[in-house]
This record gives structure tokens, C-alpha cells and sequence, in this order.
């Protein structure tokens, strides 16, 4: 049910706006201690080799060298959230150059640095497997003792060959995508130290505290009450601080030593070390019939995982689950393998395995449309989900689907409309115009897995309102937007609700901050949280009003019935002198579909939709690709701060631009040559022209004033929108991404095209 707002759908400004404008807000790469150690880290010289010895005798006597530790030291030494197959410190073998063998603490950075530099580690080379259709192959060398398959699985719906027999079009083909790095303006960076209790603190960016705490005793062997985590406000993570970096390193050097310490990777070590997004191969067939509709769809892919599996399977999970648009397919055949390679590990990276795939599927839509000599729009809208559809796993749409309202919005705009005229202002004969258009689809929350988190909020003695929650603010304005929801939820004004977020001694479990949830997940904790704390005020009223104290309600920062008004300050006095809590804890257990038989967490029972417009300039003599325009378009369900909400999807189309035409890491034989941001090539101002964002509000009537997800479908469209703006203007095909110039000029070359 709609809900009238003060706060929400107003565009407040950032609470932590000023503060990070003027640099005057604290990350854990700016933190420092006294007498603290300095921590480095001793990584492989090879992709791929078994490891002989380990000699730490001269590092030991180093000046300045403290501690130096190896596998030795960690009680249980391989950890990871779905197989734990990585070792904290490597014992049998490296399989990756990023992969840690020893740490040294020293008194200083230089003085570690020295240190790591005096480890001696024998080696001996092991074959090294880089392609994964090599390792895929039954005698490619193993990586791992069960061989190079971390996961493979089929789902399979209808019959897809009686679907192509009844296809009037069919399209067949392969697409690639390169891995991309994050790229995060902080690297890889925190700090630990002891407190007063005796309690081992480590502050460190990241994305969920309680699953590094967990990674932490579990490798370590800690009390959990011994170890606490924090996540300060983090400088940018888009899914590469979802897995542990600094963590253990940090806790096991102050564990052993009772010193504080401190460990920040150079960008140098983070783009070698960090998780990278999965590169793909897709191959994909998919017939229509000649009205338009979808009738088939086989798929096959193969994301490498890198050394470790980290969070791939998940990722593989949400490949599959997108692979297929937003739309309806009466007839899928879905093949899929994560694959173990001597590359960098890949795990998460915003869109979370949909961007490869949707590069794959709104190439073969457009095709289709053309080949049937269809208005993509409109071939699209022919095939769109809506609520109540059955989706192509046998799901039923119950929740908000806005795809339709996002593709008319697309077709409705002045890019669109005047697109022909568009292409032919063109003055230069070297270049080309184009626009195109691309969908996207992804569930938010966890899917079919278990997603439950908790939100606690204390009535202060002032009056005011603090709200605690481990939700990490890792710039997408999740505290701003929590205050947004509390002032309305409690009826208070906003500058008196404080936010307390991503400690595990301060607050409660609201689990991982990803998968576009933590604005649905955390605001409807909070919802619960306000039903408690009502009720908690209710029972105390009626004990001094009898009967009226029941119909209690919040108002303009009072709680009022029938004849009573009290401020909270007084209630919080009440609640204190009746020898009640001024505390309560909300818990929101996220509604769920049992998982289909061969995936973790298929179907989702809730999905963000979007659509992208691009407007290209093709140069026919250089290959480049300039995109002068972008148009963002997106299901929020409803706009909690439009600043904040412009500023994710503007953010999210940057980054799918790079992935379209910039990122492509250089890759020979699991050495990375492209480690820094000289030879990396992100999008800088000068890539950047005019995005336009256009919200479109559903209403999810399970979100939080009907609010849902909306941190990675932005970027999900971008580089198949970017593709097929390409095909608009010089009629080449782009199959690989990023579409690099070097690739744009030989497929226009091969197509033959001049300038005129």
C-alpha cells in the first residue's frame, strides 16, 4: 500500500556529502596507530608451480623484521564462502602470481618491503593453464586435486528444437568478454589492533563484517567473541571487497604479536591480487517466429574463475538465471561451467555475471528484430515479462515488473524518435551515427538462498533516533538513504536520526552488502524495528492509559492517542524509569522460491529491470568509438533520494562504458602486464559526455514505501546497447567486448566500408 512521505522521493542532501568533498572523511587506508607493525606480503613469482621449500631464516633477522608467517601459523589454513579452496598463506603450490605465500611485520613499511625480499622460496613450475577451453579439456593439467571444473550444471525447460523447427529466425553465435577490474579509488587497505577488552579489532574495507569475522575465526581458530570487525566508509568496492583481502593477514599478525598493524595493498598488488569479474565465452541460438515471438533459446557458458572459486558460484547461478532477457522463452536449454585457471581470481563485480551474458542476448535480440524487420523496441515489447507471466524457469511474476514501462520510456524518447534524423546531420565522412538500444534484468536479494537480516534502533534519552545495521556505506549513500526511511517510518525529523552501520560490536547481522539489497533488506528491518518499538510503547501506555495506550501511533517526533501526547525524550524517560529497554531489534527473513533442481539460488522471487539507449560516433579510419549520449533508464520502484539515485546510475553507465570499450586486461600465460592505470585504461571525463537518467516507478509493494534495488542494473545494458548502436552505424557486429578500436577498424575494414 502507497504510503504518503516527508522524507522519502525528497532530494536530501548526503550526509557524508561535505565531509568527502572537503576530504575530511576517514578510510581505513588513512588510519594509522601508534607503535604499529607494517604488514607485507610475500606472492608468488609464477602462475603456477609447487612449492619445495620455504626459508624465512633471513628474513627473521632483517632490521626492523618483527614476525615473519607462513602456512605454519594458520591453524586452519583454506577458507572461502562456497568452497574453501584457498589458502590463507600457500603450502603445496601457488596457482595464481597473486596468490600469498609468507607476511612480514616490520617497524616499518620499507622495513617489511626488505623483509619479504629476504624470503627464500624454491619453486618448482607446473604446466600453466590460462584458456579455459583448455581447461576444460579431460587432460588438461589438474589446478586443483578434483581437476579444473568448480562447477558445471544444465537446466533445461521445454524442447529448444522443436522451438527452432517452428522458428521463422534463428541466430547463432559466440561472444567474449574480458575480465574487468574493479578499479575502486581506495585499494585493499586496514588495520588491527587489541582493545581494552582484550578484544582483536580489525578495521578494513569490505562488504560484510560478520562474514569477514567469520572468515577470521574459522581460519584462525578464534573465539568469536574475541574478534570484532569494522568497516569504515570504504573508498569504492562495486562487489571486489565482497571477498576477505587484509582480513586474516591483520588479525594473525596481532594475534601473534599483540601489536597493532596495518596492511594497505599499493594499486600495483590490488590489480594483481584483487577479484577481477569473470571473462566469458557464450555461445547462444535463439529463433523466433515471424510475429515476433521468442521461441527458443540454447546457451552455453563459461566464466573463468580464475585460481579459486571465491563467490563464482553465485555468480555462475545469476549467468544462468539472466541469460535468457527479460523476457518470455517458451524453451531453454541452459549449459554452464566455472572453470579453474592459473588467471587472477574473478568473484564479484557489479551486475554479478548478467553483463556478460545480456552482451549476448540483446545482440541476438536485435538480430532477430532485424531479420524479421521489426522495430527492436518493439520486438521487445512483444516478448517483455509482465506481472503475473510465467518466467522461463516456471516461476510466477508476483512482484513488480517494470520492464515494459522502461522500454516504452526508451521508445518515447527524442533519441529514439529522431534517431534517422540524427544519423544524417552527420557533417564529417569519417564518421558514422548510431543509436541503439538494449534490456536488463536481474533478481536483487539472495534468490532462492537464505537472506535474513537485522536492524536495531534505540530510542535515545535526547529524543533522537539511532539506527544500527552492519550495511557497509561503500559510497552507494545507504546510510542516507536508512535516515531517509527512519525519519518517515517514526515520523521524526531527519537531522535526529543517527546511523550506526558495519561493526560486529555495535550492531547487528544485515548481512552482505550486495546483490542490490541492502535498501530493501535493511529498510524493511527497519520496518519491523518500528512496528517493536511501537508496540513496545503501546504495552507501556496501556499499563498507565489503559485501552488507549494501544492506539499509540508516531507523530511529528511524539508518540499520541486519545487524549495523550508525549515527546519521544519523554518516552525514552519512561521506558528508562519503568525498567523497560529503549532498544529493540527488527528482523525481515526475505521471502524466497525453493531453488530449481542444478542451481543455488534460481529463481528470484524479486528482479530490477532497465533499458539503455546509446548514441555512438563511429570513426571508419580509426576504429574509435565515441558515445556522446547515454540514457539510463531504470525499475526503482520507488525514488528514495533522487540524488543518490542519479548518482548510482550514473556512476553504474560509466562503468559499463568502460567494460564496453576500455577495460581489457593483457593477459600472457597468467601474468597480468596490465597492472596500473597507465596501461589499464578506465573511462576518465574525457570518455564521459551526457547521461541522462529517467526513473520509472513501479512500486514494489514488499519494499520499504515501495522501493526495491537498483545498485547494478544500470550497468547490466550498457555495452549491448553500445553493440548494437555500433551495428546501427556501420553495420559490424561487435562480438567481444570491450569493442576496442584495434576490433572496430578490421571488422569495418572486412566489411569494406569508405569514407564517401
Amino acid at each position: 500500500m502507497k504510503q504518503s512521505t516527508a522524507w522519502v522521493g525528497r532530494e536530501v542532501v548526503r550526509r557524508d556529502a561535505l565531509e568527502k568533498a572537503r576530504g575530511l572523511t576517514k578510510y581505513a587506508s588513512d588510519m594509522f596507530l601508534d607503535n604499529m607493525l607494517w604488514v607485507a606480503a610475500c606472492r608468488s613469482k609464477y602462475p603456477h608451480a609447487a612449492i619445495k621449500r620455504i626459508d624465512v631464516s633471513r628474513a627473521l633477522k632483517s632490521p626492523g623484521v618483527v614476525a615473519v608467517f607462513t602456512h605454519r601459523d594458520v591453524p586452519n589454513n583454506r577458507y572461502g564462502v562456497f568452497v574453501r579452496d584457498r589458502p590463507v598463506l600457500c603450502d603445496d603450490r601457488v596457482r595464481y602470481i597473486g596468490d600469498t605465500v609468507a607476511i612480514v611485520a616490520a617497524e616499518s613499511k620499507e622495513e617489511a618491503e626488505q623483509g619479504v625480499e629476504e624470503i627464500v622460496v624454491e619453486y618448482e613450475p607446473l604446466p600453466v593453464v590460462s584458456d579455459p577451453l583448455e581447461a576444460l579439456k579431460p587432460d588438461a593439467f589438474p589446478i586443483h586435486e578434483g581437476g579444473n571444473i568448480s562447477r558445471s550444471t544444465r537446466i533445461t525447460f521445454g524442447n529448444v528444437e522443436e522451438g527452432f523447427k517452428a522458428s521463422e529466425a534463428v541466430v547463432e553465435n559466440e561472444y567474449r568478454t574480458a575480465p574487468q577490474i574493479h578499479m575502486f579509488l581506495e585499494t585493499e587497505a586496514g588495520f588491527s589492533y587489541i582493545d581494552e577488552k582484550g578484544v582483536i579489532t580489525v578495521v578494513a574495507g569490505g562488504q560484510s563484517p560478520y562474514r569477514d569475522h567469520h572468515e577470521i575465526v574459522s581460519t584462525l581458530q578464534l573465539p568469536p567473541e574475541k574478534v570484532r570487525v569494522v568497516i569504515p566508509h570504504v573508498g569504492g568496492a562495486f562487489g571486489g571487497k565482497d571477498d576477505v583481502s587484509v582480513q586474516i593477514y591483520l588479525a594473525l599478525v596481532t594475534w601473534k604479536t599483540g601489536r597493532a598493524a596495518r596492511f594497505v595493498w599499493d594499486r600495483d598488488e590490488s590489480t594483481i591480487a584483487g577479484t577481477k569479474r569473470h571473462a566469458s565465452i557464450v555461445r547462444m541460438k535463439t529463433g523466433a517466429s515471424a510475429d515476433g515471438k521468442l521461441l527458443a533459446n540454447d546457451v552455453e557458458i563459461i566464466y573463468d574463475t580464475g585460481a579459486y572459486t571465491a563467490l563464482g558460484h553465485a555468480v555462475l547461478d545469476v549467468a544462468i538465471e539472466n541469460c535468457n532477457g527479460p523476457y518470455k522463452i517458451p524453451n531453454i536449454d541452459i549449459k554452464a561451467w566455472l572453470v579453474y585457471t592459473n588467471n587472477m581470481v574473478a568473484s564479484a563485480f557489479r551486475g554479478f555475471g548478467a553483463p556478460q551474458v545480456m552482451f549476448a542476448m540483446e545482440q541476438q535480440v536485435d538480430q532477430l528484430a532485424h531479420k524479421l524487420g521489426m522495430d527492436p523496441i518493439e520486438f521487445r515489447l512483444r516478448n517483455a515479462l509482465r506481472r503475473g507471466d510465467v518466467m522461463v524457469f516456471g516461476n510466477k511474476l508476483e512482484t513488480s515488473v517494470g520492464i515494459a514501462q522502461c522500454l516504452e520510456a526508451a521508445r518515447n524518447h527524442p533519441l529514439w524518435r529522431q534517431k534517422e534524423t540524427l544519423k544524417s546531420e552527420n557533417r564529417l565522412p569519417w564518421i558514422r551515427r548510431g543509436v541503439g538500444v538494449a534490456a536488463a534484468i536481474k533478481g536483487y536479494t539472495l534468490g532462492a538462498l537464505p537472506d535474513k537480516g537485522s536492524v536495531a534502533v534505540e530510542l535515545r534519552r535526547d529524543g533522537g533516533l539511532t539506527v544500527k545495521g552492519s550495511f557497509t556505506e561503500i559510497g552507494q549513500g545507504v546510510v542516507q538513504a536508512v535516515a531517509q526511511l527512519a525519519a518517515d517510518l517514526f515520523k521524526i525529523d531527519i537531522e535526529k536520526v543517527e546511523v550506526v552501520f558495519a561493526d560486529t560490536g555495535k550492531t547487528p547481522d544485515t548481512s552482505v552488502t550486495s546483490a542490490s539489497r541492502q535498501l530493501f533488506l535493511a529498510g524493511n528491518a527497519l520496518k519491523k524495528a518500528a512496528e517493536n518499538l511501537l508496540t513496545h510503547i503501546q504495552e507501556l501506555l496501556t499499563n498507565l492509559y489503559g485501552q488507549k495506550g494501544a492506539e499509540a501511533r508516531f507523530e511529528n517526533g511524539h508518540v499520541v492517542g486519545p487524549g495523550f501526547s508525549h515527546s519521544f525524550e519523554e518516552i525514552a524517560h519512561m521506558l528508562e524509569k519503568h525498567g523497560l529497554s529503549r532498544e529493540v531489534i527488527g528482523v525481515y527473513d526475505v521471502p524466497r522460491l525453493e531453488p530449481i533442481p542444478g542451481s543455488l539460488e534460481i529463481p528470484h522471487l524479486f528482479y530490477m529491470f532497465g533499458a539503455t539507449l546509446a548514441q555512438v560516433e563511429v570513426n571508419i579510419l580509426t576504429g574509435t568509438v565515441t558515445v556522446p549520449k547515454l540514457v539510463s533508464i531504470a525499475d526503482v520502484g520507488k525514488v528514495v533520494n533522487p540524488q543518490t539515485l542519479t548518482g548510482q546510475l550514473e556512476g553504474a553507465a560509466a562503468q559499463g562504458l568502460g567494460f564496453a570499450l576500455l577495460e581489457e586486461p593483457k593477459i600472457d600465460k597468467g601474468i597480468l602486464k596490465t597492472t596500473n592505470l597507465s596501461t589499464y585504461l578506465i573511462p576518465s571525463i574525457k570518455d564521459i559526455n551526457e547521461i541522462e537518467v529517467i526513473p520509472v516507478e513501479s512500486f514494489e509493494e514488499e519494499g520499504p514505501f515501495g522501493a526495491k534495488g537498483i545498485g547494478e542494473i544500470g550497468i547490466i545494458s550498457v555495452a549491448p546497447a553500445i553493440a548494437n548502436a555500433i551495428y546501427d552505424a556501420v553495420v559490424v557486429r561487435p562480438l567481444s567486448a570491450p569493442m576496442t578500436p584495434e576490433k572496430i577498424y578490421w571488422l569495418v575494414k572486412q566489411a569494406g566500408l569508405t569514407v564517401k
